[in-house]
């Protein structure tokens, strides 16, 4: 089944611009999409005639009152639907009316029932709230709905929808171009987001490359997705309209190599999150470095040990996993890399020696362990296979029960592909990944899945 910037000015965007004005021009019926905010930091289309209306509306049904027919609530479901995120970080939908008093009857049929709130006539507008926390409102073009919002907010979010639905297509998003971007992409549910507007904890993947300087929303990833055997597969590439950055993000992209699929035996079932890739280490220390989500990281990292050096020596298949996105004490962390001519174990007792107080390395023979009060850690080699881990079950010499590993179904995923982040559902604390940002617009879409996998192309 198919499934989900601060620009300069310059010669391409003017040019996205232009052909966009002419799409609009010739094509009248979509003026619905012209609610859409300009500042939306992400936006996702479900075309749900290519997907079938009864699975296309699955994605909105969640957000609408329960047991309303939504084939003939009054909204046109031949035409495009969109999910978006505003700036200020809440959800939104949009979807074009097909029959305005239909959808009124239908919400007032709702309200009756004690499914919704009462409706309220604004002028050519008409408002209502769903559970208490969903904001509606409609014209006879579009149907809006913003939220999850206090009960205390719904005023404030009805006066979003107000200016949505009165703005002309200069203040939507049909003028920008992440939307031509979107418009342009075949899959029957696509999203462009601005990297921004992901959860936080997943925003370094997509950033690796990206110059210092470049400020957040001129990084976008745009994605198509598809779900098989409850695997939610997306396929996108990370991209921006400034030229200098784009063309950072597509060189760091090139030293992405096809993944051999070494370690996948030792990734267990409860990690959560995965980052796998096959890489020279001299090449791609330099863009780790060079990504400010993870320069903290580094720093506290090369206070305990040599990681720069550790990373150099890599070539091959390299992976990071976690059991939790954060924010979790009980989170483990792990490293697994085939590594070539690793000098770096020359220098072992010297970090002993430099260690900070309190703080120590034992061990010996490719086997040590990090003790840094509340920071513990082992590493070594096997062969050629570097280690690091928290987990204490991950480490070769750990001589009880090992983890079971990750699905095979996720194993085939990942192997052959140059890059894959893997978010396991099973693994999530809390459905954590999905809690904030542009999760929070993929979510009603994904249904009921074990795993999300994305894989650069």
């Amino acid at each position: 089944m198919n499934v989900l910037n601060h620009l300069k000015t310059t010669g391409r965007t003017t040019l996205m611009a232009f052909a966009v004005a002419l799409l609009a021009a010739s094509c009248s019926n979509n003026d619905y999409v012209n609610a859409i905010p300009s500042s939306a930091t992400a936006i996702v289309k479900v075309d749900v005639k290519q997907l079938g209306v009864e699975e296309g509306t699955k994605a909105f049904a969640s957000l609408l009152p329960k047991d309303i027919n939504v084939e003939g609530c009054g909204v046109d479901w031949s035409s495009t639907a969109y999910a978006f995120e505003t700036v200020d970080g809440n959800f939104g939908i949009c979807a074009k009316v097909k029959s305005e008093s239909q959808l009124k009857e239908t919400l007032e049929k709702a309200n009756s029932e004690g499914k919704c709130g009462s409706l309220r006539k604004q002028g050519d507008f008409t408002f209502t709230d769903i559970n208490n926390c969903w904001a509606v409102g409609f014209s006879s073009k579009a149907l809006i709905v913003v939220g999850p919002v206090s009960a205390a907010a719904l005023g404030d979010a009805q006066r979003k929808i107000t200016r949505m639905l009165r703005q002309d297509e200069d203040a939507s998003i049909i003028t920008r171009p992440m939307f031509a971007k979107l418009d342009s992409m075949e899959s029957s549910v696509a999203m462009v987001a601005q990297v921004q507007a992901l959860p936080e904890k997943m925003v370094a993947p997509f950033t690796i490359g990206a110059p210092k300087d470049a400020d957040a929303s001129q990084v976008l990833v745009a994605v198509d997705f598809d779900k098989e055997d409850k695997v939610v597969r997306m396929k996108g590439e990370t991209f921006s309209f400034n030229k200098s950055v784009d063309e950072a993000l597509k060189k760091a992209n090139s030293t992405y190599r096809k993944i051999n699929g070494d370690f996948l035996d030792k990734i267990p079932n409860t990690c959560s999150i995965g980052l796998f890739t096959n890489v020279d280490g001299k090449q791609f220390l330099p863009l780790l470095q060079n990504n400010k989500a993870l320069q903290a990281l580094l720093v506290g990292i090369n206070t305990a040990i040599d990681f720069d050096n550790i990373i150099r020596s890599v070539d091959g298949d390299l992976t990071f996993t976690t059991t939790a996105l954060g924010g979790s004490d009980n989170m483990d962390m792990t490293m697994f890399a085939r590594v070539k001519n690793p000098a770096w174990t020359a220098d072992v007792d010297y970090w002993k020696q430099s260690c900070a107080k309190g703080c120590s390395i034992t061990g010996t023979n490719g086997a040590w362990s990090y003790n840094g009060g509340n920071t513990r850690f082992a590493f070594g080699l096997e062969g050629d296979m570097f280690y690091g881990t928290t987990d204490a079950k991950l480490v070769p010499e750990y001589k009880g029960e090992k983890p079971q590993p990750i699905a095979d179904k996720l194993k085939k995923e990942i192997q052959g592909n140059r890059m894959v982040l893997m978010l396991n559902i099973k693994g999530l604390t809390q459905g954590e990944a999905l809690s904030a940002g542009v999760g929070s617009i993929v979510k009603p879409i994904l249904g009921d899945v074990d795993a999300v996998i994305y894989v650069v192309k």
